[in-house]
């Protein structure tokens, strides 16, 4: 049996531990000679992302509760990000694709993952102290924890 993945995903999101990340599968991808789909989760609408209100949204929250507007918003926050991703990869001669998933990032990278034949997901650390991290987890452990694949933290 092959364990060799057939697509190397990367969640990115503009940080710098996404940047290490995708520098670091982009040199994995060129040497298994496999694809490179970098993903940027948002959440799926305007309630997922700033709740129901409980009182009189703020303008600047308000605005993004049109269809329009928040597909705009995903849309530019995204292409921010991936734009990063690609300065900080420099040129490369793989397949680089990307892919805008909706949902709780941790979430959707899991489902995202679970769709796809033999993937294998590298992802940031966030960098919490250990305390914190305790306390609030983050994506890259989640991910760890429950994708069916295997799964590479970049520190």
């Amino acid at each position: 049996m092959n364990h060799q993945p057939k697509i190397i995903l990367v969640p990115v999101d503009g940080s710098e531990g996404a940047s290490d990340a995708a520098r670091y599968a982009a040199g994995l991808a060129e040497g298994l000679g496999v694809p490179l789909r970098l993903l940027y989760a948002f959440p799926k609408d305007p309630v997922d992302m700033f709740g129901i209100p409980t009182e009189a949204p703020r303008p600047e929250e308000l605005e993004y509760f049109s269809p329009d507007a928040f597909a705009r918003l995903r849309d530019q926050s995204a292409e921010k990000a991936f734009a990063a991703t690609r300065e900080v990869m420099g040129g490369t001669d793989i397949e680089v694709q990307e892919q805008i998933i909706g949902g709780s990032p941790a979430e959707a990278i899991v489902e995202h993952a679970a769709a796809e034949d033999a993937p294998m997901i590298v992802i940031g650390r966030r960098g919490l102290s250990g305390f914190k991290e305790l306390l609030l987890g983050s994506v890259s452990q989640r991910v760890l924890h429950h994708a069916d694949c295997p799964v590479t933290v970049v520190r």
